[in-house]
């Protein structure tokens, strides 16, 4: 005597929920990624900012005051022209024997159509590196 089953159809509950998971998944993914994308971004300007903190953090502190001063001005111009617009932005340096790093702190939103809802994420996108001197 031999068992029979019942060849399941294509489309039942579990395929229908497995439909819905992805579904509910893009649907986050595409309402996040330009939160996703614009702390990218705003790592890239910290990376490329983060050269001139290591030399300034090698000079005496009259000519590391200045680049500084420079870098303060230039880095949050260039996070705001890379689409950071929250008004309460604010960059970190921090300089020391060991590590100088940069940091930024801002808010980004993320804009959910279907159920009409905004999401505040913030974010803190961080740049780091060794401060010892090089030896040739």
């Amino acid at each position: 005597m031999a068992i029979r089953y019942k060849k399941p159809h294509s489309i039942n509950t579990i395929s229908v929920a497995l439909f819905l998971l992805l579904g509910l998944t893009v649907y986050v993914i595409v309402c996040t990624w330009p939160v996703y994308s614009l702390s990218s971004r705003a790592k890239g300007v910290l990376l490329d900012a983060l050269p001139l903190l290591y030399r300034a953090n090698l000079r005496p502190e009259a000519t590391a005051s200045a680049m500084i001063r420079d870098l303060k001005k230039n880095v949050p111009e260039t996070l705001r022209k890379e689409g950071v617009r929250d008004p309460h932005l604010e960059v970190v340096f921090s300089r020391g024997q060991k590590e100088v790093s940069i940091e930024a702190h801002f808010v980004a939103t993320a804009f959910f159509p279907v159920i009409n809802k905004t999401y505040d994420f913030h974010l803190s996108p961080r740049a780091v590196t060794d401060s010892a001197r090089i030896e040739w």
